[in-house]
């Protein structure tokens, strides 16, 4: 029965459940058939290393699906022999997890998500809806920060005659200090990159009515204004089926790198009156999931 590790810096069971359901079709049953364990940082990146090496020492892993870029680097920085198979933010090439997309070279395979790209969607997306909007903010964590996803959103905006700030949350003590009212009002529009301390966040954008756009639907179902980035379902979907590929004797350094194909774009109607905003109607027909 081969044992399977799956490292995330954060614990979140709609994901979880994700890689369970995942699995499930392809007829891995827990306790028959696979040894399925979770293992996460709750929320601390810094401490990801040390979770990753316990866990090779302890032995016996056949495989291990992180999630995140730090969850790769860290395993990957563990074991160079444990297949690992990864759902990375940015390009794992540029992050050193592999040679090429198209050979990887490594023990390290998986669903790369470009969120670069994806984040420059949304501030173009902000820019059409809110066309005199001046003031962006792009807020990142720890999890979330660095050249590759902050750089995109300063140059994107301020060709699109935005004047760009950057807001860094350090820890998740440090949101509502961060996002307090005072400093939001500062801005016109808010642009996040992928993060996890979501139930917090929403309430502070909440009580400042800056408009904010996502990286995932599901902030959107919690109250989130707008969401535009890879459909994580799918992605997890593409994930499960490398991992089942190398635990059926792949070679991770044979697997490519995939890309996603499905993007999910939501909006919650209920929140832009809440804002007192009229979104496009354009904006709104494209739309993938429309919360009314």
């Amino acid at each position: 029965m081969p044992r399977v590790i799956r490292l995330a810096p954060v614990h979140i069971p709609v994901q979880v459940e994700g890689t369970r359901n995942a699995l499930r079709e392809l007829g891995y049953v827990e306790g028959r058939n696979i040894r399925l364990e979770f293992l996460n940082a709750a929320g601390n990146v810094d401490a990801l290393p040390a979770v990753a090496q316990e866990m090779v020492r302890d032995g016996g892993v056949d495989a291990i699906i992180a999630i995140s870029t730090p969850a790769a680097l860290a395993a990957y920085k563990a074991t160079q022999t444990i297949p690992i198979v990864a759902l990375t933010a940015v390009d794992p090439v540029g992050s050193g997890l592999a040679d090429s997309l198209a050979h990887p070279g490594r023990n390290v395979t998986g669903v790369t998500m470009f969120s670069e790209e994806t984040t420059v969607k949304r501030v173009e997306l902000m820019r059409e809806v809110f066309p005199r909007a001046v003031r962006l903010g792009t807020v990142t964590t720890r999890l979330t920060s660095g050249a590759q996803s902050l750089s995109p959103v300063l140059e994107t905006g301020r060709a699109l005659g935005f004047r760009v700030e950057h807001v860094d949350i350090d820890e998740p003590v440090d949101i509502a200090k961060a996002l307090s009212p005072k400093i939001l009002a500062g801005f016109d529009v808010l642009v996040f990159v992928p993060d996890a301390h979501m139930a917090d966040i929403i309430k502070m954008i909440g009580l400042s009515k800056t408009p904010a756009i996502f990286a995932s639907p599901d902030w959107v179902t919690n109250g989130g204004l707008m969401s535009f980035g890879p459909d994580f379902s799918n992605a997890n979907h593409h994930l499960i089926l490398q991992l089942d590929r190398v635990l059926k004797g792949a070679k991770a350094s044979d697997l490519p790198f995939e890309r996603p194909t499905k993007f999910d774009l939501r909006i919650n109607l209920r929140t832009a009156k809440t804002l007192g905003i009229e979104l496009p109607p354009a904006v709104v027909a494209r739309a993938d999931t429309v919360i009314e």
